[in-house]
């Protein structure tokens, strides 16, 4: 019984890979015939977080609501690993209907790196679709809920501020 093992080149995710050589700690190394990148296949590498799904795992779980540290367990990756795939995110909150009835605006506060650094995040939050519509980190003050209200187009015909 054979086993395949379908590697993608992780920069152009081209398909078309080259056996070129071994590396000097006994790994297989591939070069993509598109770009030209050298490269050690997923399934050869021992550190989990360097692994092309992991960074998924990490943000499908920080938004189900774990923990920086159970994220870090559970992943089995350092948590250096998950504060900087949460760090470098570029996500984006798409709003499902261009109107919405009545928004609420709840916050939160968590600790960075030491409990002197709080930070807040203010979200809009509509309870009938349980969506988030927008948010933003911050301190707690008027200009943090005006960068939420400005954050949307959504959100900003629908916000009061008072």
């Amino acid at each position: 019984m054979k086993t395949q093992i379908e590697i993608n080149c992780p920069d152009c995710h081209s398909p078309s890979l080259k056996k070129n050589g071994i590396k000097s700690y006994g790994k297989q190394n591939y070069q993509c015939k598109d770009c030209k990148r050298q490269f050690i296949g997923d399934h050869a590498l021992t550190y989990n977080g360097c692994h092309s799904k992991v960074e998924d795992l990490i943000r499908l779980m920080t938004v189900r609501g774990c923990g920086v540290r159970d994220i870090a367990k559970i992943a089995s990756v350092s948590m250096g690993k998950v504060l900087s795939t949460i760090g470098s995110s570029l996500y984006k909150i798409v709003p499902k209907k261009s109107h919405y009835e009545r928004l609420e605006v709840d916050e939160f506060w968590t600790y960075v790196y030491r409990k002197k650094r709080k930070v807040w995040l203010v979200y809009a939050y509509d309870r009938a679709t349980n969506e988030i519509v927008a948010y933003v980190w911050g301190k707690r003050d008027l200009s943090t809920a005006k960068k939420l209200k400005s954050t949307s187009s959504t959100a900003q015909s629908q916000l009061r501020l008072y």
